[in-house]
């Protein structure tokens, strides 16, 4: 395998995803900036949802046209431009474009960027180059709440979005360098289009992608302010637990590649969301500090395996001149009803009862969704 396009690969994922799990930790910051309840900041990402789920859709159908590198690049410049316009953003009504605008901008990154890693390496090494990628996700995700909680005591949180938006400007341009332009993708035609909507499977991996997106993305979204609002824990503790928590996630995901490619998509995504749920289960129902930490780390860590494993299986269930649109589809399904949905619907939960009640049931849905698997057929 090529190993130096693989870490810029990853190089870009942990970029684009911290760029967006940065607002987790800082969201009870913001949410005391603008004086406004556990419902109305979990809507904020409703919009970025509502952004990267257009991003999804649009590129997908149009990124083989386009240009795969191009796109990657152009969000990335998207990316700092709007984080320079943060620092000024004082409204709710701001706020709310912004994400919009950031989710648009990061959308742009993953059907352009798969075509190309499964363009660059067997089909017998996808599972390990997808899982070896989807590992920056995780590590995003350990290392942006422990980032945060040292850089607000030199820095403001405008200031720290302000240092990841240059880094977006920079490190695309080594991307550019040592990637590949897919050359077999082709544009579907708009008859195409409409068979490859009716297609089942499109519609189960993103009934799944509910779920999955949810339990992980979702949560992750409102785990600092349950954490500090509800459980009442230190903001700089709350932070690196949050961080901590997510350390066997920088593994799962490249374990979950090669046990894809070992034991079968199906065997995976079933078990992944199972684990998922019943971990989810266990941090609603955690009540001491010991047993939170606990918790925190299983449900981090499994709720990630199941991406790796969906984004294999998508790119093994379409051809490249399909793949981008399968991606996007599936993926904008998952980040509207599952990482956009589930911070609002928690927090409206939470302003009338409390984050636990929210959790627990968003469990044991995700742990009912692994029947869905079977619906795949044979992969």
């Amino acid at each position: 395998m090529k190993l130096l396009p693989l870490f810029i690969f990853w190089g870009l994922w942990f970029l684009n995803f911290s760029t967006r799990a940065i607002f987790s930790p800082i969201l009870p910051l913001i949410e005391d900036t603008l004086s406004i309840s556990h419902g109305a900041a979990g809507g904020l990402f409703t919009s970025y949802s509502i952004g990267y789920s257009i991003a999804l859709l649009v590129i997908g159908r149009f990124v083989s046209a386009w240009g795969y590198k191009r796109m990657v690049v152009m969000g990335f410049m998207g990316v700092g431009l709007i984080f320079f316009i943060f620092q000024w953003a004082e409204s709710y009504l701001t706020f709310h474009i912004l994400f919009f605008l950031i989710g648009i901008a990061t959308g742009s990154y993953i059907p352009s960027i798969l075509p190309i890693i499964t363009e660059t390496y067997d089909p017998s090494n996808w599972g390990k180059a997808i899982g070896f990628h989807d590992s920056a996700a995780s590590f995003s995700i350990f290392f942006i709440p422990i980032f945060v909680a040292f850089g607000l005591h030199f820095l403001s949180w405008r200031r720290l979005l302000l240092i990841l938006g240059a880094a977006s400007l920079l490190l695309p341009i080594y991307f550019w360098k040592v990637s590949i332009e897919p050359k077999q993708g082709v544009s579907p035609q708009s008859s195409h289009t409409l068979d490859f909507f009716k297609r089942r499977t499109i519609w189960i991996m993103g009934f799944l992608w509910i779920f999955a997106s949810g339990s992980g993305l979702g949560i992750y979204s409102i785990l600092p302010l349950y954490l500090i609002k509800e459980r009442g824990i230190d903001f700089d503790l709350a932070n690196t637990l949050f961080g901590i928590s997510r350390v066997g996630g920088i593994f799962i995901s490249i374990l979950t590649g090669f046990l894809v490619d070992r034991y079968g998509y199906r065997t995976i995504l079933r078990l992944s969301l199972i684990t998922t749920g019943l971990s989810t289960i266990a941090l609603s129902l955690a009540s001491t500090l010991p047993l939170i930490l606990t918790t925190l780390l299983f449900q981090a860590t499994l709720s990630l395996t199941f991406f790796p494993a969906g984004l294999a299986t998508i790119s093994k269930l379409a051809p490249l001149s399909e793949r981008s649109m399968a991606i996007g589809v599936t993926l904008s399904i998952g980040m509207v009803f599952g990482m956009g949905g589930t911070p609002f619907i928690l927090g409206l939960i939470a302003d009338h009862f409390n984050f636990q009640v929210g959790i627990l049931w968003l469990g044991i849905l995700t742990t009912l969704s692994s029947l869905g698997v079977r619906l795949l057929g044979k992969i």
